[in-house]
């Protein structure tokens, strides 16, 4: 894998992920860096999550995906305290609004593409240039909704994609169930059952994968390290 990529595990906080046990695992592997996912964690109990995350050995979080309720505060702590060069939000009315109150920090915040073409409808160049984005935030596994479930949709993000730079890559599962499968359709799935369920990854151009590529994932890190283990194997 090229030297100047970086595959991290994610410290992800929807409701199938324990963000405490993954700081504890934190501590048992001697992990020295993680990205961070706050997504379902509200003010209060991030700041319990970052007091945990300070008795770990981390080194960095290089990347951290951003609430709409993080003020630029929050921000400051991150990049002084776990050294974070990157982070991002969704390319929706709360993530742009949330990239105008942190100009601060404007180069450093990348915007996510969803799955289907009415959420993508503010992950465009206008927006783009309205509200000044750096770069973007490629999630495969959404694209590969896409790719299954509108082609006007996918070639429209390829587009896209051949202008501006993706600055991360998001990477999950993807599942088809018996209805899905009859209509040639995939969903996004955070906890990982088989590598198998990443094997679309294999089809994607090599510019699609970023130099910071993030797990997201609810397994276990213990678990992630082996899909880590896999990536390493097709980005070339």
């Amino acid at each position: 894998m090229p030297a100047d990529k970086q595959i991290l595990l994610g410290l992800t906080t929807t409701p199938g992920s324990n963000w405490r046990d993954k700081v504890e695992e934190i501590k048992q592997l001697n992990l020295r860096e993680v990205a961070l996912l706050p997504t379902a964690l509200p003010t209060a109990d991030r700041q319990v999550l970052y007091k945990l995350l300070e008795g770990t050995n981390l080194d960095s979080i290089p990347y951290v995906h951003l609430r709409d309720d993080f003020t630029t505060e929050e921000v400051d702590y991150l990049v002084s305290r776990f050294k974070v060069k990157t982070l991002s939000c969704h390319a929706d009315v709360k993530g742009y609004a949330l990239l105008d109150k942190l100009p601060k920090y404007n180069s450093l915040i990348c915007v996510e593409n969803f799955s289907d073409e009415g959420a993508d409808k503010m992950f465009t160049p206008d927006y783009f240039a309205k509200h000044q984005v750096s770069g973007l935030c490629l999630d495969l596994a959404h694209l590969e909704e896409s790719r299954r479930t509108s082609q006007r949709h996918f070639k429209r993000l390829t587009a896209i994609l051949q202008k501006y730079p993706a600055m991360v890559t998001h990477v999950s599962g993807t599942k088809t169930s018996v209805l899905f499968k009859i209509f040639n359709k995939t969903y996004v799935d955070h906890s990982l059952d088989s590598l198998a369920d990443m094997n679309y990854l294999k089809q994607f151009p090599q510019a699609y994968f970023a130099k910071i590529i993030v797990i997201e994932l609810e397994n276990s890190f213990l678990e992630q390290l082996e899909v880590k283990k896999f990536l390493e194997t097709i980005i070339q």
